[in-house]
């Protein structure tokens, strides 16, 4: 039986100047054979909290069990430890062999030579992802190129609705490919209809201006450098800040009181508002939530609003990676072929990180009777962007630094009235192309 070690606490310190002290793994060294024994011990690291510490450990039992011989020791931590924890064993070399990785953060790993190419593995079959999208397993590539991560779990935004509340008001729901500016005219009918507020804040979320960017030929990265100019910034925050100025998103000083608050405390989910931008996979957590304050009301996730060029939606994708310096790839590979492909380990796992992106298995869950009905709902409309074929999501390195908070921090001084929106939307673009090129 594994042991799961459970990090209390770990020394903080900062992901990007960690790594940028040490080079890691020694880039020039050949990296370890994939050949040999599937026997001896790895460890496996990921974040989560309780229950999905307890959904892995039941992954790793079945695992275990499936091949006898091999030992997987589990180290665990949440979100914010795990990767400050990461970044200094990248820097040190000794990443666990199997450590759990995020598409968005991935390049400050990849880039620097910590994580093992895959694209060998998978031509071999000691991984198999036959039944992974290719648009979704390449959101698992650097931006030289090479597969460093095998996505799992997908998460993605969408606009989470009332529709309850929506319908009462005698308004639709949104329709298929609604676009921008439908959007802008629906928010703005809801308020005048309530004379409240119609959503939450929309100009400081990064995963709306990058739905914005994608949806007008544009994007964060590109080649490695960033993939948008300030007037690309400057259109969405017009778009934004209009909505606010008309009284039809909160105000600044209800988005500065509620920012950092759990989904759970939300005014969308505390039925105070009747739309929210989020990622889908908090459907089912909002939904529990005004189950209790307000019964009665039927929430809905929808894609996100279409554009120019299509559809905004990107995956960010949590997988599996196998460290530069791991010694028992083989085993390795085969526990991520494990993990993606066995469907009892899917039904276990329950797509409690994302839904999950080998199409078998989605469906299984989709079938099982323990699958709730918001569950079903994010991992239905999943199957419908995968099926569309969203254009995959490759992420550069300073991420964290530019996209989670640098934009929050702009649209926030645009808001209180601080700066104008080209004074953001300059001063936010030079920002992003120092920290990125």
């Amino acid at each position: 039986m594994h042991r799961n070690i459970r990090i209390a606490a770990i020394t903080a310190v900062a992901l990007a100047s960690t790594l940028a002290l040490s080079a890691c793994g020694g880039g020039d060294a050949a990296p370890p054979s994939a050949e040999g024994e599937i026997a001896g011990e790895i460890q496996y690291a990921w974040w989560g909290g309780p229950a999905r510490n307890d959904k892995t450990e039941a992954v790793i039992d079945l695992y275990e069990e499936a091949t006898p011989g091999v030992t997987v020791k589990g180290t665990t931590s949440e979100f914010g430890a795990y990767f400050e924890n990461a970044s200094v064993q990248a820097a040190g070399g000794n990443l666990p062999c199997v450590p759990q990785m995020q598409n968005r953060l991935m390049a400050d790993y990849a880039d620097r030579g910590a994580l093992l190419p895959l694209d060998d593995l998978v031509e071999s079959g000691a991984i198999d992802v036959s039944a992974i999208p290719e648009s979704v397993l390449d959101s698992g590539r650097g931006s030289d190129g090479k597969l460093y991560m095998i996505p799992y779990g997908a998460a993605f935004g969408s606009l989470l609705v009332n529709a309850t509340d929506i319908e009462a008001l005698g308004l639709p729901l949104p329709p298929e490919g609604y676009d921008w500016e439908w959007l802008a005219d629906w928010l703005t009918e809801i308020s005048e209809k309530t004379g409240g507020r119609a959503t939450g804040i929309v100009g400081n979320q990064q995963d709306v201006l990058e739905a914005w960017l994608r949806s007008h030929d544009a994007d964060y990265y590109d080649e490695g450098s960033i993939g948008f100019e300030a007037e690309d910034v400057a259109d969405f925050w017009d778009y934004a800040a209009a909505l606010q100025d008309a009284g039809v998103t909160i105000s600044a000083e209800r988005a500065s009181e509620t920012q950092g608050l759990p989904l759970e405390q939300n005014d969308f989910s505390q039925g105070t508002v009747p739309t929210l931008f989020w990622p889908a996979n908090g459907l089912g957590t909002a939904q529990a939530t005004i189950d209790q304050v307000d019964p009665g009301h039927e929430l809905q996730a929808f894609p996100l609003p279409s554009g120019p060029s299509g559809n905004g939606s990107a995956f960010w994708l949590s997988g599996l990676s196998i460290a530069e310096t791991c010694d028992n790839v083989a085993t390795a590979a085969d526990f991520i072929d494990f993990f993606v492909n066995d469907q009892d380990a899917a039904l276990v796992y329950a797509s409690d990180n994302g839904a999950n992106t080998q199409t078998d298995n989605l469906q299984a869950i989709l079938d099982s009777p323990d699958t709730t009905a918001a569950k079903k709902a994010e991992l239905s409309l999943y199957q419908t962007l995968a099926d569309e074929g969203v254009a995959p999501s490759v992420y550069g390195k300073g991420y964290a630094s530019v996209f989670q908070q640098a934009v929050t921090r702009y649209f926030q001084q645009v808001s209180f009235g601080e700066i104008t929106v080209e004074e953001a939307a300059e001063q936010f673009t030079a920002e992003a192309e120092s920290a990125i090129g």
